[in-house]
């Protein structure tokens, strides 16, 4: 079992340019949803 988060942006939706939209995932949601493993068991970690 596994799960991946992905932080993605909606320049369109949100009204804003690419690189913008960029700065904004940076600034807001990456503080709120911190990027990182947070469980590695042992036999993943020696690979």
């Amino acid at each position: 079992f596994s799960m991946v988060e992905l932080l993605s942006s909606c320049p369109t939706n949100w009204g804003l340019e690419p690189v913008e939209a960029l700065h904004w995932i940076e600034s807001n949601m990456i503080p709120a949803f911190p990027l990182g493993d947070y469980k590695v068991i042992e036999e993943v970690r020696s690979l």
